[in-house]
């Protein structure tokens, strides 16, 4: 499916702020320029201080650039309350009023939002089911942990149905169950027709769900481009996992060298540079009777493509 309509779009962002006793600007963000487009899934990646975090609240007017602009659904971001209506924002760490119940809280946001009490009540209930937190409903949130606390800040998010999701860091402080519930309620706003932008150090995470991903080093754009097309297609080398019991012997009669296999608990994994490699071992070891439990070619991973870019940013295609 191709996303032809520009959500959002970011031209010439700059940003520098103020530091030290003599206030000596530091430069976060040098010209961005990039864009979502609709029903697209978008990661957002950057080391600590890659400006990931001040280009969000730039797109929620929590601050402002020194040159550039940004354009949501067609409109400047500064053009007024409507254009911000249609966005869902969760920031990496949300604040709450710790008194209040999670119920509560979200009641809140929808007197905010200009919701009808019975329209709250009704999403709330739905929201706090999808994150896992029905039973804390009626609990003070300061008795919520660091999980807890990341669900309810995704709940309010997703409470007044936006068709644009900002999420920065939404998998942080989070187990592996609530990472898969939440890997899961994206896709849900994906196959729902939303648009969803999020910032991840979990790069398993964004290869598993973006349709694209902007890569970010210095507040300069490194890479941009379609998860597969940055990968590429070239295979590193194919795995070969190997029933257990293979002694050297064995393996010499095999033809596979010494230096090709390691252990993996009781298996043995070997590596073949390529395809025709692996065949012939493959032979080799069912001419000597031992089980092939999985041959897998191997690609780069978008971690590796991204230390890539991050270590050569320079290097030719690294923004496209």
């Amino acid at each position: 499916m191709m996303h032809e309509r520009p959500i959002l779009a970011i031209e010439g962002l700059s940003k520098s702020y103020p530091t030290g006793f003599w206030r000596k600007p530091v430069r976060v963000l040098s010209d961005l320029s990039c864009e979502v487009r609709e029903n697209e899934i978008v990661g957002f990646l950057g080391p600590n201080g890659a400006g990931k975090t001040t280009t969000i609240k730039i797109l929620n007017r929590l601050a402002f650039p020194d040159a550039g602009k940004v354009t949501l659904f067609g409109g400047r971001v500064r053009d007024g309350a409507d254009v911000r209506r249609r966005i869902g924002f969760m920031p990496e760490q949300p604040y709450f009023y710790e008194y209040l119940t999670g119920g509560e809280f979200l009641r809140l946001c929808g007197q905010l939002c200009g919701m009808s009490p019975s329209k709250t009540e009704s999403r709330s209930l739905e929201l706090l089911a999808k994150v896992g937190l029905s039973m804390a409903r009626g609990t003070a949130i300061r008795k919520y942990s660091k999980g807890m606390m990341q669900r309810l800040g995704l709940a309010q998010a997703l409470l007044h149905d936006p068709e644009l999701v900002i999420l920065d860091e939404p998998m942080s402080g989070l187990d592996p169950m609530g990472r898969m519930e939440v890997r899961g309620i994206i896709r849900d706003l994906k196959a729902a027709g939303k648009t969803v932008f999020f910032s991840s150090h979990i790069l398993s995470d964004v290869e598993a769900l973006c349709d694209r991903v902007i890569m970010l080093h210095k507040g300069r754009k490194v890479a941009e481009g379609r998860v597969e097309e940055l990968i590429g297609a070239e295979t590193l080398y194919i795995e070969l996992v190997v029933s257990p019991g293979l002694s050297a012997d064995r393996l010499a009669a095999a033809e596979i060298p010494p230096e090709a296999g390691f252990a993996q608990g009781a298996l043995l994994v070997l590596r073949a540079p390529d395809s025709g490699q692996a065949n012939r071992w493959i032979a080799g070891l069912l001419r000597e009777g031992c089980t092939v439990l999985s041959c897998v070619p191997v690609k780069k991973n978008l971690e590796e493509i991204f230390m890539e870019r991050i270590e050569n940013p320079s290097a030719t295609g690294a923004a496209s």
